[in-house]
């Protein structure tokens, strides 16, 4: 775990971004994708280079805004083109439907547990509001505070969503640490609006370019390790 550059005893509330955080949505993604992909590509394409090739052409669909559900399918669409691959019609939307079985990382529920017990806890997501419904009732967590690209009507890293968490949360911008594993989409965001920001490195991969995080963490357990003291 890094070292921390703030006083952990100062943050009154932590938000999370919600999928590739708290949610495992990589495994959720390539569980639904493996089989239309071997199916479609008889093996040629494999999913590691299907999964990058569609979080570029993803991230090129939130601006503008537009339900994510329509994002989440014709990225998949768009992929499978990408690599000439045939394009059947339930496979976009069946992409969509898939989320509800997107499954938390085993430390999410039990870290969750253990921060909500000492600070207030929030979601600040790139989703839209019933898609995020079928995810809250994994996580089984006291969440006092719930943004949505839908609500903000634009998508992370736009600053619009941490801006209506900020109006909502009614606590300065610096007792908040809002935790990602994505500075892509949301740390440099966050610490734009004057959040402070933790990394959650699960990957252990090398820190994002950019300024630094104010903490960074392996996990969501070692991050309520650090609160516990």
């Amino acid at each position: 775990m890094g070292p921390a550059t703030i006083e952990l005893t100062q943050i009154a509330a932590i938000t999370f971004d919600c999928y590739g955080t708290l949610i495992d949505w990589e495994a959720g993604i390539r569980a639904y994708v493996a089989p239309h992909l071997q199916r479609a590509s008889r093996g040629t394409v494999t999913i590691d280079a299907w999964f990058a090739r569609w979080e570029e052409i993803q991230f090129s669909l939130l601006t503008p805004w537009r339900p994510y559900r329509d994002v989440l399918a014709e990225s998949f669409d768009r992929t499978m083109r990408a690599f000439e691959l045939e394009v059947f019609a339930d496979g976009g939307p069946g992409l969509v439907h898939s989320l509800a079985e997107w499954r938390p990382f085993p430390d999410t529920v039990p870290a969750l547990r253990r921060l909500g017990r000492g600070r207030r806890l929030g979601i600040i997501s790139n989703i839209d509001h019933l898609l995020l419904a079928d995810t809250l009732g994994q996580l089984a967590a006291p969440f006092s505070l719930l943004v949505t690209a839908e609500e903000a009507r634009a998508y992370k890293p736009d600053p619009a969503p941490f801006r209506l968490a900020l109006a909502r949360i009614g606590v300065p911008p610096s007792s908040i640490l809002h935790a990602a594993f994505g500075w892509k989409y949301d740390l440099a965001a966050a610490r734009a609006v004057g959040m402070r920001t933790c990394f959650v490195n699960r990957s252990g991969g090398p820190r994002p370019a950019g300024e630094p995080p104010d903490l960074e963490v392996p996990s969501l357990a070692a991050l309520a390790a650090a609160f516990a003291g």
